[in-house]
């Protein structure tokens, strides 16, 4: 089946991977695109590390020398996904880390810790959601936040995803955040497709909320924040669409 990504590209070219182990064909149009910042790390004590996305530590633009290699090589990390931790250690911080499925298991997790008060560092992207430090900060602990990215939308779809879901050959369109699936929702209609003739697969109730809201209804949800999930759901509406295409090829014989 083939899957429009609208992810930033390099994501982008990861999940069309996954998905070529899966079967499936993927039409890249990225509405991010992700630019560092050249935040700087803050000076004094730190305790931890916080980071939600891989793109923290791949746009992280600090000096070589800054934080020192012994604070990389021994903060703890607290992070949301395994692809995090993974990108973590490729930018040699190597300390202990406590993974969490998402930013609000993430805060449980650390407060339940107990070790309060405690100052974190947190990578993040300039556009994203207060939850996790107004968490944080309420339950005592300190944050000093590093915009170390910016997202930049994109100003149309790509020829190829427009032309293909014209000619209603995308199978399936994958939303992971709020702010991309709303950014796709305003380029579509922009360019006047009918999303309704489109299935639109959320890796949660969040990044399903902009559709949801414009009364579009071919949403599915994945059962867990993760992309695995989502490929659950690609791999039963491949399954559904093979299984009409048989049904259909058989009347078109039995009509013979």
């Amino acid at each position: 089946m083939l899957i429009l990504l609208t992810r930033s590209l390099e994501e982008s070219k990861r999940t069309a991977a996954s998905l070529a182990r899966e079967g499936h064909e993927a039409v890249l149009s990225p509405v991010l695109e992700m630019v560092p910042t050249g935040g700087i790390w803050p000076a004094g004590v730190i305790d931890g590390v916080i980071a939600t996305s891989a793109r923290a530590f791949e746009l992280f633009s600090a000096a070589e020398d800054w934080p020192l290699p012994e604070a990389r090589r021994l903060l703890p990390l607290f992070l949301v996904g395994e692809r995090t931790r993974e990108v973590a250690r490729e930018r040699s911080f190597e300390g202990p880390a406590l993974i969490a499925p998402d930013a609000k298991t993430l805060a449980a997790n650390i407060d339940a810790l107990g070790k309060v008060p405690a100052c974190f560092v947190y990578l993040a992207g300039r556009d994203r959601k207060p939850d996790l430090e107004e968490s944080l900060t309420g339950a005592g602990h300190r944050i000093e936040p590093v915009e170390v990215y910016a997202a930049q939308p994109a100003e149309s779809l790509s020829d190829a995803a427009l032309d293909l879901a014209a000619a209603a050959k995308i199978g399936a369109v994958l939303h992971y955040s709020r702010r991309s699936t709303e950014i796709f929702l305003r380029l579509a209609r922009k360019a006047a497709l009918d999303l309704k003739r489109l299935n639109h697969v959320c890796i949660s109730h969040d990044a399903a909320a902009p559709l949801l809201d414009a009364k579009i209804h071919e949403v599915l949800i994945a059962k867990t924040p993760d992309e695995q999930a989502m490929f659950s759901i690609v791999n039963t509406l491949a399954g559904l669409s093979e299984l009409s295409l048989g049904q259909d090829k058989k009347l078109g014989q039995d009509k013979e």
